[in-house]
């Protein structure tokens, strides 16, 4: 199903459909998604402002935003219902009087109940449904999440420890680096979550994971048998990748950020333990898709040593600036994104969402 008249902001974008369903549900590079109810003007930055948005937002065309949700997915006919808020700028009063706001305005005209929170409960634990209202400036966007949770909590996801891997930027290596046939490689597999993604992506890709820890090795066997997905993990140094039997036509990972996660086995003694030796691993066409910690310096220490840079993109995750590198080893072509990928980044270039290297 196309999107149609596609406008790229920060940390958004915003899309028509000529008709919804559960398709929607399964864009897996996105951290959620939503179906926009209306935009409210005049917000203002004082408590004062908030009745009228209340008001405001139990006025709006409520039938039409759940007559799409009802295309996607089942929901109570009376049930419950939470607000979250996210505010911009310096207002003087915080996202949970928004959400306080919007919430006892809307549940007479919805009929429904609302879930009050005060910071300690998870936000849509026990709802039936999530009103979402971004506040920017003087403008608050109201929207009805479309799942029943938001998209990057995958169900898969049972089992997972430190420095676990956010599954909508697994997707995203995944759609950058992985081919749709072949032999795929994640010597630093944690939970399993790149190679899942990846092998959920494309069914015929020959997917080998591999980890130092055996509780994350468990945890990545469990999780892809959550997932439904048939990918091959076993316990192994990363440093020793040349072992294979088999050449990979592309390796995509998340090497440790020495943060909750430090080197160990022969990495310990040398993160070079690891570059040095994938090259050998690599086919003929094969590819290196990472996302490192920006401290570490990755795509300037593959570029000293030969390699050709494809692509070396800043973003932040988990609180930090991280690099994603796409790269081939030295002599071989520099390495591009997909026809698609590469006219969705000169569209987010045009839109000053991201830079030539940051963000």
């Amino acid at each position: 199903m196309a999107a149609n008249g596609v406008r790229l902001s920060r940390r958004q974008a915003d899309f028509e459909v000529e008709s919804a369903g559960p398709w929607l549900l399964r864009l897996r590079t996105a951290d959620d998604i939503f179906v926009k109810v209306a935009d409210i003007h005049g917000v203002g930055r004082t408590k004062a402002g908030l009745p009228a948005l209340g008001q405001a937002a139990g006025a709006l065309d409520w039938p039409r935003a759940f007559g799409i949700l009802r295309a996607v997915r089942e929901i109570a006919e009376r049930g419950t219902f939470d607000v979250v808020a996210s505010v911009e700028g310096r207002p003087s009063y915080n996202r949970f009087a928004v959400e306080q706001s919007i919430g006892r305005a809307v549940a007479p005209v919805l009929g429904a109940t609302f879930s009050e929170r005060d910071g300690g409960a998870r936000a849509g634990a026990e709802s039936d449904f999530t009103v979402r209202a971004f506040v920017r400036d003087d403008r608050a966007t109201i929207a009805v999440r479309l799942g029943a949770r938001p998209l990057h909590r995958r169900a898969y996801k049972v089992s997972t420890g430190p420095g676990t891997l956010h599954p909508p930027v697994a997707a995203a290596l995944a759609a950058i680096g992985a081919p749709a046939t072949g032999r795929l490689l994640d010597p630093f597999c944690g939970d399993g979550t790149i190679g899942i993604e990846a092998a959920l992506t494309h069914r015929r890709l020959t997917v080998l994971a591999t980890d130092i820890d055996p509780l994350r090795v468990r945890n990545a066997r469990q999780n892809a048998a959550q997932a439904g997905v048939d990918i091959q993990v076993r316990l192994a140094d990363a440093a020793t990748v040349t072992d294979s039997s088999a050449a990979v036509d592309a390796i995509i990972t998340n090497p440790p950020w020495n943060q909750t996660v430090s080197p160990a086995g022969r990495m310990a003694a040398s993160e070079r333990g690891f570059w040095d030796v994938l090259a050998p691993v690599l086919g003929p066409d094969g590819i290196v898709c990472c996302v490192t910690d920006a401290d570490l310096g990755v795509p300037a220490m593959m570029a000293r040593h030969g390699w050709q840079l494809g692509l070396a993109q800043r973003i932040r995750l988990a609180g930090r600036v991280a690099d994603v590198t796409l790269t081939a080893p030295p002599g071989r072509p520099v390495p591009g994104l997909l026809a698609g990928l590469a006219g969705w980044r000169r569209e987010a270039l045009a839109a000053g969402v991201v830079t030539d290297a940051g963000f």
